[in-house]
């Protein structure tokens, strides 16, 4: 129930109140918080004195500055067609500049002006400089330096060194340009004036390589949909009133391949078609050419995609927990991305917001990701050792590790090469910029497809959210090895899972005691930039909800028909229930104190094993029949179908919440509304999105391995094909 309480109580709030942060750590909250500590150190006097002096400082000097350029005498160091266009300014381009916004002193540090009405002139461009304002505070004695993102038209001749320039004359107390890169520009070198183009990018040689495969794809599903119907409806003995449906799959469908359970709640692999032959007549023997057409056929991957149904030995729960843990991360990600770009426009409600109680399980949001691991090792290890105990423990290892590259890889690839060659070229707005260039993607792509991008680190990893699949690839790696002690020598098997869980714990606990969980909400000790680096994408430290998965995999093949006394199953549900929401809601006590850095190892330590093990007795309980109503909700249909959709939406998703977020004009406001919108839209958006990859690459290359790799019980009917037409 612990899951489910929280999950429910995720929704409510996001609809019900104001909601905000990260998944992980406060770490990415952290400079966040450091803005509203150093605010709150200064008295009412000094806060309007600073919000005074600004107004009246930009409104007397800042505009009358802009109108003199031509006159600043620094015409041999600017281009001099930029000198020349900068004479006469439309009044449309000074109305477009960005121009002090109230609310400077809840944070509102985006001046954006109107991207739109600069555009719009043809020949002027939207430029966005990176300025600090250093305000006096502390009655003097200390300097509070602000950053302010300033959104400037200007003409299309200058260059951003020009602009540079220009700004640099401007004579405005306490409002200068910022040599340090904000928050989210890692990637982009160190300038402060940005300009936008439209198209972001030229279109080169990547982008028609890109575009020209997306068409071949395309070509292939609709040809493929024009053979199947041909098949149909005219190669078919009874053609429509006699219809005779062929399987649609290039192979017999192998249910318990799927090795992928994050990802989906069941994929190209899990789909059951039953072939129907009227008056007992053989299909047409097909062609490889045509088989190969098949695979990509768009209506016999719409109608896998969308087929609800649920095997009798399946266990529907898995279905709902995956895609409302898929929502929780998503959640997360759209309240998350503003917050680390300045963008909201009261950043200190925000803050005291999420300091609620209430809220504290949207910053949870890393334990939904230890629930996939969770599940990735309970099917993986439930359905192979069920495969195991009918082949003797026997099982073609190689094909085991092919299928899941296989598996992962071509919606993996196909996402960077989307990220690296198309995305700059579908939004625009002032922040565009920060969001368009992926040097870490042209630059170690490698390292994704290999699966190793952990192991370096965050400033050089490409699509940074994706560090879950090169975790989850080493975890399936080792994984044999336990599998197969777990067959032959269960005693054994399970003592080796209880060490490691127990090393992994005592790992991650002592490393989080070392370097600290991030700053920002914890704020006691450790080293600053180390939580992600040397703890939060290390196998070493996320394998234990993996472990414990593997745990409930196991028994869920020992004990198939697991028998538990009422109070057993009461005694489970109350406790999985309180030590989940304790697992969740403790941490809000450290806005409020300090932790040491021995508390947070504990926490951090326990706190995904623990979770881990209360979603473990949730799959349990439902399985075995003692989940009532929760296991009625987890176990709808309605969850099949789109949980397939999980690993890319998993993927796609923050390239989605980015695009809505930096083609934004103006800040956000973090109130109920706008927050809803932007969620339910990243939602929706992200599943549409999903659902095209997945009909367009991921289900066709499910069937292409069908197709090139036969299952063995492809290949015993064959065989008997064979033979009876030999006979």
């Amino acid at each position: 129930m612990a899951v489910v309480l929280s999950v429910l109580l995720l929704f409510c709030f996001c609809f019900g109140f104001h909601v905000d942060d990260v998944t992980g750590t406060s770490g990415h909250t952290a400079g966040v918080f450091s803005w509203y500590n150093k605010f709150s150190m200064m008295n009412i006097d000094e806060l309007n004195g600073l919000e005074t002096g600004i107004r009246n400082a930009i409104k007397d000097n800042l505009m009358s500055e802009l109108m003199s350029f031509p006159e600043t005498g620094i015409v041999s160091t600017v281009s001099p067609g930029c000198i020349k266009d900068t004479a006469n300014f439309p009044i449309q381009a000074l109305d477009a500049f960005g121009k002090p916004r109230s609310g400077i002193l809840r944070e509102n540090f985006a001046w954006l002006g109107n991207f739109h009405e600069c555009t719009s002139l043809g020949t002027y461009q939207h430029c966005v400089a990176d300025m600090q304002i250093n305000a006096p505070m502390n009655n003097g004695t200390t300097n509070l330096t602000v950053p302010i993102s300033w959104g400037i038209c200007m003409p299309k001749s200058c260059s951003e060194d020009d602009i540079e320039i220009l700004i640099k004359q401007l004579d405005v107390p306490f409002f200068h340009l910022n040599r340090e890169p904000q928050t989210g520009k890692s990637d982009k070198p160190p300038g402060v004036v940005h300009c936008n183009q439209i198209p972001a990018k030229s279109y080169d040689a990547g982008f028609i390589c890109v575009v020209t495969l997306s068409s071949i794809l395309g070509f292939l599903m609709l040809l493929g949909a024009a053979v199947d119907v041909y098949i149909r409806w005219f190669e078919s003995p009874q053609n429509i009133n006699g219809y005779q449906r062929i399987d649609s799959s290039p192979g017999t469908v192998d249910t318990k391949s799927e090795r992928t359970p994050l990802l989906t709640g069941g994929t190209p692999n899990d789909s059951v078609h039953v072939e129907v032959q009227r008056h007992n007549q053989t299909p047409k023997k097909q062609g490889f050419l045509t088989r190969f057409l098949l695979c990509f056929a768009v209506n016999r991957s719409l109608e896998k995609l969308l087929n609800a149904k649920q095997g009798d030995k399946s266990v529907g729960c898995l279905n709902g927990i995956r895609v409302l843990s898929i929502s929780w991360v998503i959640l997360a990600h759209s309240l998350l991305y503003p917050l680390q770009q300045f963008l909201y426009d009261n950043t200190i409600e925000a803050y005291d917001f999420v300091k609620r109680l209430d809220f504290t399980v949207v910053i949870q949001g890393e334990y939904a990701v230890d629930t996939f691991f969770l599940l990735s090792g309970c099917l993986l290890t439930y359905l192979t050792l069920g495969k195991m105990a009918h082949t003797n423990g026997k099982l073609p290892w190689g094909l085991f590790y092919f299928h899941r590259f296989w598996r992962l890889t071509p919606v993996y690839a196909a996402m960077i090469l989307f990220i690296i060659f198309l995305d700059p070229y579908i939004g625009s707005g002032p922040l565009w910029y920060r969001y368009i260039d992926h040097p870490s993607c042209e630059k170690y792509w490698w390292r994704n497809l290999l699966y190793i991008s952990n192991f370096f680190p965050k400033s050089e990893m490409c699509m940074d959210w994706s560090w879950y699949l090169p975790n989850d690839m080493q975890f399936f790696v080792i994984s044999p090895f336990i599998l197969i002690l777990l067959h032959k020598v269960p005693k054994v098997g399970a003592g080796l899972l209880a060490t490691l869980t127990a090393i992994s714990i005592i790992i991650k606990a002592s490393l989080t005691a070392k370097y600290g969980m991030g700053g920002g909400v914890f704020g006691a000790g450790g080293v600053a930039g180390a939580y992600w680096d040397k703890i939060y994408d290390k196998p070493w430290t996320r394998i234990s909800p993996y472990f414990v998965g593997m745990a409930v995999g196991f028994i869920m093949v020992r004990r198939p028909h697991l028998r538990m006394r009422p109070i057993v199953v009461l005694c489970g549900w109350v406790l999985a229930s309180a030590v989940g929401l304790v697992v969740i809601y403790v941490v809000n006590n450290a806005f409020y104190r300090d932790w040491s850095l021995a508390e947070q190892g504990i926490y951090n330590g326990l706190g995904s094993f623990t979770w881990a093990s209360c979603v473990g007795w949730v799959i349990l309980a439902c399985k075995n029949g003692y989940g009532g109503w929760i296991n009625t909700f987890l176990s709808w249909n309605f969850w099949v179908p789109v949980g397939r959709l999980t690993y890319t939406v998993y993927l796609v998703h923050p390239i989605i919440v980015r695009n809505i977020i930096f083609s934004n004009s103006n800040p956000f406001s973090f109130t109920i509304i706008p927050i809803s919108t932007r969620f339910t839209g990243g939602i929706v958006l992200s599943h549409m999105v999903a659902f095209v990859f997945a009909l367009a690459i991921e289900f066709p290359f499910a069937n292409l391995e069908k197709l090139l790799i036969p299952s063995n019980v492809e290949k015993k009917k064959s065989e008997k094909e064979r033979n009876k037409e030999q006979a």
